[in-house]
């Protein structure tokens, strides 16, 4: 009997230590985790944070190409056409644009996902990537954009030339 407790207090007693060096570990992974997000979210382009939760929640079966909302729409439409040439942008070469960043965006959503999620992903993807109705808009709104104002010698103020 004495045996059996002396067992008992030595497994207690060396469980006790081994939580709290998980507790002590555990705070060590969250501060590594939120390093490696952190260092995730640095090197993603523009729209393109916006656009991998998209893509992710449609590998998680969350959206389709039905009933995804206008703004997540938004948020991949943003990133299919960012890094576009506003002065020579065209329906057709918007869609080759657009059908460039889709499989970039694919590559990199691949990290996240199993073979059968990329599939469902690559299929909304491209879905929207090529739908006209998107294109459209997209060259619409870009050539709405005014041009980014490069002052000229004539008109630079209260420098020497003018004076």
């Amino acid at each position: 009997m004495e045996q059996n407790r002396n067992m008992e207090q030595g497994g207690t007693t060396a469980t006790v230590p081994a939580e709290k060096k998980n507790e002590n570990r555990k705070r060590e992974v969250s501060g590594k985790d939120a390093q490696i997000i952190r260092a995730f979210l640095e090197s993603v382009g523009i729209y393109e944070a916006d656009a991998l939760r998209v893509s992710i929640a449609i590998a998680d079966g969350k959206m389709t190409a039905d009933n995804i909302s206008a703004d997540d729409r938004l948020a991949l439409n943003r990133y299919l056409n960012s890094s576009t040439d506003n002065d020579r942008l065209t329906a057709d070469n918007a869609q080759g644009h657009r059908l460039n960043r889709a499989f970039g965006l694919l590559e990199r959503v691949s990290e996240f996902c199993d073979k059968q999620q990329l599939v469902t992903v690559n299929k909304v993807l491209l879905s929207i990537a090529v739908n006209a109705e998107d294109i459209s808009h997209a060259v619409s709104n870009l050539a709405k954009r005014p041009a980014s104002v490069q002052p000229s010698q004539g008109n630079i103020v209260g420098s020497g030339a003018n004076k």
